[in-house]
């Protein structure tokens, strides 16, 4: 069978690559090293040969991502936190930034909990509430999502990662969880307006799941719907840790001060976007 050096097809890659990505090379080499199940760096100790069946799906792969597809829905995996995730195209790709949801709970609750009750809201692949179970192995988790696809993954995750202290209930954010209560609960809701769907780079948000995404009402009938309900699954002292957009977090410092929470504060993603806001149930 006919067979291309690897070489050749990095440089080919890259090439087509070039204005899509920051890193083409890069994102070549990975893309070639799933097709050819060859580790990555052992392209740079020698040239190896693709045979016809890999170059194909290597070229496939490329055209995928060249035309603005990510690369975690390609490689159907993201790596976040401590863990890799399987990916697919009914979840949100997990964002760095969001683990700044998961360091701000992990502050708020004792490394041996025994007691303790966590909750995430709109799991989706379960990136966060897999890390949180994970770092308190101790507690009791609650993981909800509307989607029913999107809860059989996280679940999947959940068991690659070796993670059972979760529980995964399909739920309209609250609304499965009566007299349930949380000493934490944790949500990314979707916060994008949808009425300027056309002012966000197309490329970059189509193959996502759009309810993940965008919400009506400026973006804030979630966050709104959340907050609100908040205080009724709250134990004395819990907190709601909530991830909005960039100019959203006096809108939801007034929200949770109108709705009887405390010691609100706002804090930074690593980009420097304050990006979260936290508060908590009076005792």
């Amino acid at each position: 069978m006919p067979q291309t050096a690897s070489n050749t097809l990095i440089e080919l890659g890259s090439k087509l690559l070039k204005g899509v990505c920051e890193s083409p090379r890069m994102e070549a080499e990975i893309l070639l090293a799933k097709a050819s199940k060859i580790n990555r760096i052992d392209f740079y100790k020698q040239v190896f040969h693709i045979d016809r069946n890999q170059e194909k799906i290597f070229n496939q792969s490329i055209e995928l991502r060249s035309n603005g597809m990510p690369m975690a829905y390609i490689l159907g995996k993201k790596d976040f936190w401590s863990l890799t995730l399987h990916i697919d195209k009914n979840v949100l790709i997990p964002r760095p930034e969001s683990e700044h949801l998961v360091e701000r709970a992990l502050k708020n609750l004792p490394e041996k909990s025994f007691n303790c009750k966590i909750l995430e809201l709109g799991t989706g692949s379960g990136a966060i509430a897999i890390s949180l179970a994970k770092e308190r192995p101790n507690a009791s988790v609650i993981a909800t999502d509307i989607s029913k696809r999107a809860l059989s993954l996280a679940q999947h995750n959940a068991l690659e990662n070796n993670v059972h202290n979760i529980e995964f209930i399909v739920s309209d954010w609250f609304q499965e969880l009566k007299k349930m209560k949380f000493n934490s609960i944790v949500v990314n809701p979707p916060y994008i307006d949808q009425n300027n769907k056309t002012t966000y780079d197309e490329s970059t948000l189509k193959y996502e799941p759009e309810i993940a995404l965008f919400a009506k009402n400026k973006g804030r009938e979630s966050i709104f719907s959340i907050i609100k309900d908040s205080p009724y699954f709250l134990e004395p002292a819990g907190s709601l840790i909530i991830e909005h957009g960039f100019d959203q977090s006096k809108y939801c410092q007034g929200l949770m001060r109108e709705f009887g929470l405390v010691n609100i504060m706002s804090t930074k993603d690593y980009n420097g976007h304050i990006r979260i806001t936290e508060g908590f149930l009076n005792t």
